[in-house]
C-alpha cells in the first residue's frame, strides 16, 4: 500500500513539474517577443501615432526648387511602388489637383502562445489592416498621410474584393483599450503594424528625394 502511494505521489509531482515547465516555456516565449511587462489594457497610442482617436499621421516636408509636375511624377512612381503584392489594392492619381493616394493593406502573420507550443509548424492566420496613403505635392514641398481606419482578421482566401473585406472588417479601435484576452498578440500585432508604417514613410520620402530618372 505505502508503495502505492508513493508512486501516485511521485506521478502527481512529475505532472505537476511538466505543467510547470509548460507554462514556463510559454511565457518566455512570449517574453522574448513582447517584454516582460503586460499591462491590463493594450491603447492604441501606446503603439501607434493616434490622432482624434485614429491610428493617422501626416507629415509636409520641403524639396525647395522642385516643381509641383516634378513632385507628382515621383509621387506617383513611389506610390506605385508601395503595397506590390495586395490582390484587392486600389490607387489613383490626380494630376491637377496634385494628389496620389492607395489603398491597400498590410497584411499581418500572427500566431497565438498555445499554438505555437502545440505544434512546430502553427498555422498562422492573418489580421488585415487597411491602409490609405496620400502624397499631395505643391510647388517646393508635399505631404505624405497615413491612415489605417479598420482591419480584419482570418484566413486570406475569405477575401476576395475590397467588398469582402469591408463586410468583416472592424474599427482599428476594437483590437485595443479594452480588457480581453491575448494581450501579448495584440501588443505584438500592433508593434508590427507601426514597424510596417514607418518603413512606408520612409520609403516614400526616400522615393520623392530621387530625381527623375529621364534625363538620357
Amino acid at each position: 500500500m505505502k508503495t502505492s502511494k508513493l508512486l501516485l505521489l511521485l506521478i502527481l509531482v512529475g505532472l505537476l513539474s511538466s505543467l510547470n515547465a509548460l507554462a514556463q516555456d510559454a511565457i518566455t516565449w512570449s517574453t522574448q517577443r513582447n517584454g516582460a511587462k503586460v499591462a491590463d489594457t493594450v491603447a492604441l497610442e501606446d503603439y501607434l501615432p493616434v490622432k482624434d482617436n485614429a491610428v493617422y499621421v501626416e507629415a509636409v516636408l520641403d524639396l525647395p526648387g522642385t516643381t509641383k509636375q516634378e513632385l507628382f511624377s515621383r509621387a506617383k512612381l513611389a506610390i506605385q511602388k508601395t503595397f506590390t503584392s495586395n490582390k484587392i489594392g486600389t490607387s489613383n492619381y490626380d494630376a491637377e489637383s496634385g494628389i496620389c493616394s492607395v489603398n491597400n493593406f498590410y497584411d499581418i502573420s500572427d500566431m497565438t502562445d498555445f499554438s505555437a507550443l502545440a505544434t512546430s509548424n502553427p498555422v498562422r492566420d492573418k489580421y488585415y489592416f487597411n491602409a490609405l496613403l496620400s502624397v499631395i505635392v505643391k510647388d517646393g514641398n508635399y505631404k505624405i498621410k497615413m491612415e489605417i481606419p479598420q482591419y480584419a482578421y482570418g484566413k486570406e482566401s475569405r477575401y476576395k474584393s475590397y467588398n469582402d473585406f469591408q463586410s468583416q472588417s472592424l474599427p482599428i479601435s476594437n483590437i485595443a483599450n479594452k480588457r480581453q484576452n491575448g494581450k501579448r498578440q495584440r501588443m505584438r500585432v500592433l508593434k508590427t503594424l507601426n514597424d510596417k508604417m514607418v518603413v512606408t514613410f520612409n520609403f516614400v520620402k526616400t522615393e520623392m528625394e530621387k530625381k527623375l530618372d529621364n534625363d538620357f
